[in-house]
């Protein structure tokens, strides 16, 4: 009985370390396109097709993937994928070129 409770406990100790997968968040908060500057700023609005060129470009150094929600007008809502799942979703601003994530 002894043994079946150790292991038991052993078990229900590392359960949150598997539920923690990574040390860094996947979009850091005020993160920004880089296609734009460094202060968040576009000369233009980056149109859709550009947009999904940068967060690929931005995600893929990651190695994660996007897939494109919803677009309404100067903002792009986004899932971000590892695989199959979603890991975040995010907001993006084409004219401040500025990445907010929703999770």
């Amino acid at each position: 009985m002894k043994i079946v409770l150790t292991i038991l406990l052993f078990f229900l100790t590392l359960t949150p370390l598997y539920g923690w997968d990574r040390d860094k968040p996947i979009t850091p908060y005020g993160d920004y396109c880089p296609r734009c500057s460094n202060y968040g700023i576009c000369r233009l609005m980056l149109s859709p097709a550009q947009t999904k060129q940068a967060l690929e470009d931005y995600y893929s150094q990651k190695g994660l993937s996007i897939k494109i929600d919803r677009i309404r007008g100067r903002f792009i809502k986004a899932q971000i994928l590892d695989g199959s799942k979603v890991v975040d979703i995010i907001i993006f601003d084409r004219k401040t070129g500025r990445i907010r994530s929703i999770l």
